[in-house]
């Protein structure tokens, strides 16, 4: 077993800072619930990195007074992690040789990079550069991945985690 993607990682960080929002839960139990499942598909991946993606990222959303509209920044993130290698070139989930989220052989990914990497989309976002997700989307609409399906339709509660 491999390393996590380094798109799925940022990805899953964005779903995880999404579910941490809209449902209320607390950081350790959102963290620690994308964390278990992104450690079934590669190199375990510590609770701590995906917490350490979801603050600082909330923090400049509250800089931004981002306020109604920091769920649609972070689930726009995700989809474009999701759907593009970067602006305006789309990703192929599914090859002929293989899929997009299989593991690679190094590690490739940083929750310092992340939080980089959501600063510069939101700056893009504000100058039309990339789009927020199409209304409704949601990370469960994704059918070729089975790491990206695992995490949409997990249920994290904290009764899991005692």
């Amino acid at each position: 077993m491999s390393f996590c993607p380094k798109w799925v990682f940022e990805a899953a960080c964005a779903a995880a800072c999404a579910d941490y929002i809209s449902r209320q839960l607390d950081l350790g139990t959102v963290s620690k619930s994308y964390s278990t499942v992104l450690s079934e598909f590669y190199q375990p991946v510590g609770a701590e990195e995906i917490a350490g993606v979801i603050e600082p990222t909330l923090r400049f959303l509250d800089e931004l007074d981002a306020g109604e509209a920091a769920i649609p920044m972070v689930t726009g993130f995700c989809y474009n992690k999701v759907n593009f290698e970067q602006p305006n070139k789309l990703r192929k989930l599914k090859g002929i040789f293989g899929s997009a989220d299989e593991a690679v052989k190094a590690r490739e990914y940083s929750a310092e990079a992340t939080v980089k990497s959501f600063k510069a989309y939101v700056y893009s976002l504000r100058n039309d550069v990339v789009e927020l997700a199409p209304a409704g989307w949601k990370l469960a609409d994704v059918k070729d991945s089975d790491v990206l399906q695992r995490l949409a339709n997990q249920n994290p509660s904290p009764l899991d985690f005692l």
